[in-house]
C-alpha cells in the first residue's frame, strides 16, 4: 500500500523518487508497457545511451551499416491522448531506437537495453515494433548480446552479429515475396515529397499509411485485380491513394519505359464532388502538377492520365449516343481508385456496379473507413478481405486520431414518446393531428414539436458558453427542414454571437445550393472562425473534412452502423495546432448505443445513465424501457436489421431514381407522409451523462465525474492525513498539485469551479470527494486556527503575528495561493513595510518560510 508518507515523499522531489513511483502507475493506467515505447522509468537513458555508443553502433557498423543507413529513435506514433474534463493527456510517443533503412523505407528494427541488463527484456517490445512497422526482422541487443527475431518465420535465436543490409535486404524481399523486377523496383521507390504542410514541410506517411502502400503495390506486382484497403475516417486514405499512383507513375507501370504513353491512367471514382474536389486539390495537383489531370463531366477526354469523376457523370450520356463510362474502352484506364467504397457501386444489382464491371481488367483498390456486407451489398464480396486495416480505435491509441468523450442527454419527450390525444389541431394547419403516441423514430419526420428543437438548442448553448462558444459544431438534424428549425433556435440563443458574426451558426444542405457550397468552404478552413455552428442533414456525413470541429451534435436516430462510424468520424480528426486534440459527442437521440456492438470498432462501453441527485451504481445500465424509447413504435430489431432497413445512403434504394443522388433529396423521396406541428408543449432534459475514459482499463464509462475523482483516489491509496500535511508547505502544494494532475488527468484547483463551491480549499473538496468527509470552507479553517491555536500563535512576538493574522484573513477570502511571501509585495503588507521589512520581524527570510509553512500545519491539521 503506498502511504501517505511516501506520497510526501514523491512530491518533495520530482526526481528520481517521482520516476520510481508514479511512472510505474502512469503505466498501468495508459498501458504503456505493452502501447507506447520503451517504457525507461528507471533513470537508465544515460547509461543506455552509453550502450548504443559503445557497444551497439560498433556492431552496425562492423555489419556494413552505415549511419546514412539507419535512424536512430524512429518515430512510430506520437502518443495517444486521453480527455477527461476537457482536457487531454498524452503519453510517451513510441519510437524504436533504431530502424535500418533500405531506400528510406525501414526493413529492420533494433531495440536496445543498457548493458547490465537482461537483453531478453528488449525481445517484446522489438517484436511490437516490427509488428506495427510490418518488417520482417528485429533485434534485442544489451550490446552484448544480440537476439535476432524472424517475424515470418516466428523463430527467435541468439546471433553474433546484425545482418548486413544486402542480406537484411534479401530476408524483407523473401519474406514479403518480391519474385519479380516490378516488385522490387516498387518496393525501392521512395515517396513523394511534394505535398507539404502549412510549415512547407513534406507531408509524410504515418507507419500504417506506409504499410497500405507497400501491401497494395504487392498486391498490384502479383497481379491481383481487386484490392481494398479499410482506414479510419481522419487516417489518411487520400495520401495513401496518391502515394500509389506515385508509386506507379514513377515506375510507368503498366507498359513500360518504352511504350509511347508510358505512365498508367487512373480513374479515381466517388459519388459525392467533395470526395473527388478534395483529393484533386489538396494532394494529386501539388503532387502531379495540373497537366495530367482532368475531371470528367460531360464529355469523354483521352489525352490526360489522371480522371477524376462522379459516378454520376460516367452514367449520363455525354457528347454521343452512350453513357460516357462505355464510350472509354474497356481496357483504357490501368487502374480505378474506389473511394468510400462501401456506397453507391456496393450494391451488386445497381446501376453503378456497371461502371466497376465495365473497367473490370483495370486494377480497382477500394477505399473505406466503414465496409459493408449487408445482403446484396458486400464491399468484401466485392473487392475480397482488407490488405490493411487500421481503426478507430487504434489511431486514438497511438495518437494520430482525436479521442472523444460523449454526452448522453434524454430529453422527456423522448422517454415515453409525446401523446396526442384526439382533437388536437395542427399549430399551422389547422388540420387534425392523428392521435396516438409519437416515439422518437416519429418525431420530426411525422410530428413536429418545436419545443423539444428548443430545448436541444437552449441544452448546446449552455455547453459551448461554458466551454467554447467559437468550437467549430455540426448539428445533425432529421432532414432540412429540421435543420433549419435547429439553425433558427440556436440564432435566437445567441444573439449576442450572431451580432458579432452574421454567419455564427448557418444551415448547410442541398438547398443553399452555391451559398451551401461557399459556406461550407470557409467553414472547413482552420484559419476561418465562421461559421461556427451547422445545422445539417445527411450533407456532412461523409468526405467533409473539418479538422477543427470540436462537437459532434446527433439530434436524428441512425441505426446503421456505416452511417454512424461515418457521422462520428467527422470530428476524428487531430489539429493540435489550432487547438483541436479532442471532440465531443452530443447525443439527444441515443445514437450512441452502437458502440455498444461488436462491429464497432472504438473502445468497448459499459453504459449508465445519471439523473440529477440520484446515487449511482457502480455498474448501472441504461433501463430496457428508456433503450426502446429509442425505437420506432415497430418491435425492437437487431443493429444488422436496423442497418439494412434504415433509410440512410449507405447503400441504393429502389424507390430513389438512380438520377437523385444527394442525401437530402433521396431523404424528401423516400418520405411520404404528412407532418404535423403541435405546440403547447413542455420539453425538458430529463438525464445527462458523461462518458469519460478509465484509464486503468482503456473503456469508456459514463457516470459522474465527482463519482470517478473519488475512484481514482481511493486506486491511489492515498489517505487524507497525508494530503493535508503535504498541502500544508508552499513548496508541497506546487509538488502535490503536480503529482495529482499527473495521477486524476485534472487540475486540483478545477474542483472549485467544478463543484461551484468557490469558498472552500481545493483539497478539503479533493477529500470531500474521495472519503465523504463532512465539507469544511476555508472561513471555517481560519476561525478554527485563531480560536484554538493561540498556543501556536504565541510563539511569535506581536509584529510576526500581526502578519500572520493578515495572511489567514487572505487565506479566508482568497484561497491557499495567499500563504505564500509572495504576497508580502500586495497591500495591505505594503502598507506595514516592505518585504524585508517584514521578514525581519520573524528573524529573516528563512525563519518567515518556516513560520509560513507552520502556518499551513496549523491551518491544515487533519480534524477528523
Amino acid at each position: 500500500m503506498a502511504s501517505g508518507h511516501t506520497l510526501g515523499l514523491i512530491v518533495r522531489s520530482r526526481g528520481a523518487a517521482t520516476t520510481r513511483i508514479l511512472r510505474p502507475l502512469s503505466q498501468l493506467i495508459f498501458g504503456l508497457s505493452s502501447q507506447f515505447g520503451s517504457g525507461r522509468v528507471d533513470g537508465s537513458a544515460r547509461s543506455e545511451a552509453r550502450t548504443i555508443r559503445e557497444l551497439v553502433v560498433p556492431k552496425l557498423l562492423l555489419a556494413g551499416w552505415s549511419p546514412a543507413r539507419w535512424q536512430r529513435e524512429y518515430p512510430i506514433t506520437p502518443g495517444g491522448r486521453v480527455v477527461l474534463d476537457q482536457r487531454v493527456h498524452q503519453a510517451p510517443p513510441l519510437r524504436a531506437d533504431f530502424a535500418l533503412l533500405h531506400a528510406e523505407r525501414p526493413i529492420a528494427v533494433v531495440e536496445v537495453k543498457k548493458s547490465s541488463r537482461d537483453v531478453r527484456r528488449g525481445v517484446q517490445q522489438a517484436r511490437r515494433y516490427a509488428e506495427r512497422l510490418d518488417v520482417p526482422l528485429a533485434y534485442a541487443t544489451n550490446g552484448q548480446r544480440l537476439i535476432e527475431i524472424d517475424m515470418r518465420a516466428q523463430i527467435e535465436h541468439e546471433v553474433q552479429a546484425f545482418q548486413s543490409p544486402e542480406k537484411a535486404w534479401t530476408h524483407y524481399r523473401n519474406a514479403n515475396e518480391l519474385t519479380s523486377d516490378l516488385a522490387v523496383a516498387f518496393a525501392e521507390t521512395r515517396y513523394s515529397r511534394r505535398v507539404v504542410d502549412a510549415a512547407g514541410n513534406p507531408k509524410k506517411l504515418r507507419y500504417y499509411q506506409d504499410v497500405a502502400v507497400q501491401r497494395l503495390i504487392r498486391g498490384i506486382a502479383s497481379d491481383k485485380k481487386r484490392l481494398l484497403a479499410v482506414l479510419a475516417t481522419g487516417a489518411g486514405k487520400t495520401n495513401v491513394a496518391m502515394q500509389l499512383v506515385h508509386v506507379l507513375w514513377e515506375n510507368r507501370w503498366p507498359r513500360g519505359v518504352d511504350s509511347t504513353d508510358s505512365r498508367p491512367r487512373v480513374l479515381y471514382l466517388a459519388d459525392r464532388d467533395i470526395l473527388v474536389n478534395q483529393p484533386m486539390r489538396d494532394w494529386f495537383r501539388p503532387a502531379f502538377g495540373e497537366e495530367p489531370i482532368t475531371r470528367v463531366t460531360t464529355s469523354s477526354p483521352r489525352s490526360k492520365h489522371l480522371y477524376f469523376a462522379l459516378y454520376q457523370a460516367l452514367d449520363q450520356v455525354g457528347d454521343g449516343t452512350d453513357r460516357l463510362f462505355r464510350q472509354y474502352d474497356p481496357e483504357w484506364f490501368d487502374l480505378v481508385i474506389v473511394d468510400e467504397c462501401h456506397r453507391g457501386s456496393a450494391k451488386e444489382n445497381s446501376a453503378w456496379r456497371e461502371v466497376l464491371e465495365h473497367f473490370s481488367s483495370a486494377v480497382q483498390v477500394g477505399l473505406t473507413a466503414t465496409p459493408v456486407s449487408q445482403g446484396h451489398a458486400d464491399t468484401y464480396g466485392y473487392f475480397g478481405p482488407p490488405i490493411v486495416e487500421y481503426s478507430l480505435r487504434q489511431g486514438i491509441e497511438d495518437g494520430f486520431l482525436a479521442p472523444f468523450q460523449v454526452v448522453r442527454v434524454h430529453l422527456d419527450s423522448d422517454i415515453d414518446g409525446i401523446e396526442i390525444t384526439e382533437g388536437t389541431l395542427d399549430a399551422v394547419t389547422g388540420e387534425l393531428v392523428p392521435a396516438g403516441i409519437y416515439k422518437l423514430g416519429r418525431l420530426e419526420r411525422e410530428l413536429v414539436v418545436p419545443a423539444r428543437t428548443e430545448e436541444a438548442a437552449n441544452y448546446l448553448t449552455d455547453l459551448m458558453r461554458r466551454t467554447d462558444r467559437l468550437g467549430k459544431t455540426i448539428v445533425f438534424c432529421v432532414d432540412q427542414a429540421h435543420a433549419a428549425r435547429f439553425r433558427e433556435a440556436m440564432v435566437n440563443r445567441n444573439s449576442d454571437m450572431m451580432q458579432t458574426h452574421n454567419d455564427w451558426v448557418v444551415r448547410i444542405t442541398s438547398d443553399e445550393g452555391e451559398l451551401g457550397k461557399v459556406l461550407l468552404d470557409r467553414f472547413q478552413q482552420p484559419e476561418t472562425a465562421v461559421p461556427v455552428v451547422v445545422t445539417t442533414s445527411r450533407l456532412l456525413s461523409t468526405g467533409v473534412d473539418v479538422p477543427t470541429v470540436k462537437n459532434i451534435v446527433l439530434f436524428t436516430a441512425i441505426k446503421s452502423m456505416p452511417q454512424f462510424k461515418q457521422t462520428i468520424g467527422r470530428g476524428t480528426r487531430l489539429d493540435a495546432d489550432n487547438g483541436k486534440e479532442f471532440f465531443t459527442i452530443i447525443d439527444f437521440t441515443g445514437a450512441t448505443r452502437l458502440f455498444d456492438d461488436p462491429t464497432f470498432d472504438g473502445p468497448p462501453i459499459r453504459r449508465s445513465v445519471v439523473n440529477y441527485g440520484d446515487p449511482i451504481p457502480a455498474e448501472a445500465t441504461e433501463p430496457a424501457e428508456l433503450d426502446a424509447a429509442f425505437d420506432d413504435d415497430s418491435p425492437r430489431s437487431t443493429v444488422e436489421q436496423d442497418a439494412a432497413n434504415d433509410d440512410a445512403t449507405d447503400v441504393d434504394d429502389d424507390e430513389v431514381p438512380a438520377d437523385v443522388t444527394d442525401p437530402d433529396h433521396i431523404d424528401a423521396v423516400r418520405r411520404r407522409s404528412t407532418v404535423y406541428t403541435v405546440d403547447g408543449i413542455d420539453v425538458r432534459v430529463a438525464s445527462e451523462g458523461v462518458y469519460v475514459v478509465d484509464r486503468e482499463t482503456g473503456n469508456l464509462r459514463l457516470i459522474r465525474f465527482e463519482q470517478w475523482v473519488r475512484n481514482r483516489m481511493l486506486a491511489l491509496e492515498l489517505d487524507r492525513e497525508s494530503l493535508l500535511a503535504q498541502w500544508a508547505t508552499v513548496s508541497g502544494r506546487k509538488a502535490l498539485r503536480e503529482a495529482l494532475e499527473e495521477e486524476l488527468g485534472i487540475g486540483i484547483d478545477g474542483l472549485v469551479a467544478r463543484l461551484n463551491r468557490p469558498d472552500c480549499d481545493p483539497i478539503d473538496l479533493l477529500i470531500h470527494l474521495a472519503w465523504d468527509e463532512p465539507l469544511k470552507t476555508r472561513r471555517e479553517r481560519a476561525n478554527r486556527l485563531t480560536r484554538g491555536e493561540r498556543a501556536f500563535l504565541s510563539t511569535y512576538a506581536a509584529e510576526a503575528r500581526q502578519v500572520l493574522a493578515v495572511l489567514v484573513d487572505k487565506y479566508s477570502a482568497n484561497g491557499p495561493d495567499d500563504l505564500d511571501a509572495k504576497v508580502l509585495v500586495l497591500p495591505p503588507f505594503r502598507d506595514m513595510g516592505t518585504p524585508a521589512q517584514l521578514a525581519a520581524r520573524f528573524g529573516g527570510v528563512d525563519q518567515l518560510r518556516e513560520a509560513l509553512d507552520d502556518l499551513g500545519q496549523q491551518l491544515f491539521k487533519s480534524t477528523a
